[in-house]
């Protein structure tokens, strides 16, 4: 018997008409089940009242369908909460279910729902909020923050807002604490942490991020000449990051990130100002995430 799930769905992320083929994609998978399935569209207002109501009423698992930013509002209220959780990407990047295994074509994806399966994974706080995957400052919120007022979505539009934001953004200087060790970072462009490996659109800024170590991955940025933009993207989207001169990566489980002044910053993609001082600490096993069935042990454990 399939257990009680109720899908979420965000009508305002994708294409204008992608809430009405979740629902009906539901209705076609889960035709014998309508008792036990459910499609709701998301009230972001009164999101705490919809999930208490959920977990209340025994549903099992909760898909959210949409963005990165919908994955992150309806997965970091249900941390350490006795249900699952799940995705179904609607947005552009769709970082957070590429890195999992959900297919971003509607379709695919809710059929793997019928039998995926739950496993603990991270998460952690950034500044006492919760995220999901990827968080930060510098070159890679000054990119969320350019790409936010784009009025079209896509790879296209999303290159673009990357290549102004490497052309005008200057380096800062960051005090990084990783487990009470100290480093100064001098003209870097910018810090992420990461919990998995990529923001969106297959762009691996953290390829050896695993969701399920226990540890957070921290990317350094450092400056490089422009000449060498085109390469360092290349590795960014082929996974390869690792092998450039101009990132550094390290690992801990609390960090600590101060700057001179306040400024931009992202967290799963949505971009946002935040204070000087930063606090990021990892939550181990925090979440019952589902996976597709199809993933292997092994592509799991790499997750």
């Amino acid at each position: 018997m399939i257990p009680h799930t109720l899908f979420l769905t965000n009508p305002l992320s994708g294409r204008k008409k992608r809430a009405t083929e979740i629902l009906e994609r539901v209705n076609s998978t889960y035709a014998e089940e309508r008792g036990q399935v459910w499609v709701k569209e998301i009230d972001f207002s009164q999101l705490d009242h919809i999930l208490d109501e959920a977990i209340e009423a025994g549903v099992q698992n909760i898909y959210a369908a949409g963005g990165d930013g919908t994955v992150n509002a309806v997965g970091a209220k249900l941390i350490q909460k006795d249900v699952n959780f799940g995705v179904i990407p609607t947005g552009s990047g769709n970082g957070y279910a590429r890195n999992i295994g959900f297919s971003i074509k509607t379709s695919l994806a809710v059929r793997q729902t019928v039998d995926a399966k739950a496993i603990a994974v991270d998460t952690a706080s950034f500044n006492e909020k919760a995220f999901l995957n990827i968080a930060g400052v510098g070159l890679g919120a000054e990119v969320a923050h350019a790409y936010a007022h784009t009025k079209k979505r896509g790879l296209g539009p999303y290159l673009k807002s990357s290549a102004r934001s490497i052309l005008s953004y200057k380096p800062e200087t960051y005090q990084l604490t990783i487990d009470g060790e100290k480093l100064l970072l001098e003209n870097v462009l910018g810090v992420e942490v990461a919990i998995g490996t990529q923001y969106g659109y297959e762009a691996k800024a953290a390829p050896l991020a695993s969701i399920t170590d226990g540890l957070l991955d921290i990317v350094v940025i450092k400056p490089f000449p422009l000449i060498k933009a085109p390469d360092l993207i290349s590795k960014l989207f082929r996974g390869h990051v690792t092998k450039s001169k101009h990132i550094d990566f390290y690992q801990g489980k609390n960090i600590r990130i101060e700057r001179a002044l306040p400024g931009k910053a992202q967290m799963d993609g949505e971009p946002f100002d935040a204070p000087s001082l930063i606090d990021i600490h990892i939550k181990e096993h925090s979440l019952n995430l589902l996976l597709p069935n199809t993933l292997t042990v092994k592509k799991i454990a790499s997750l």
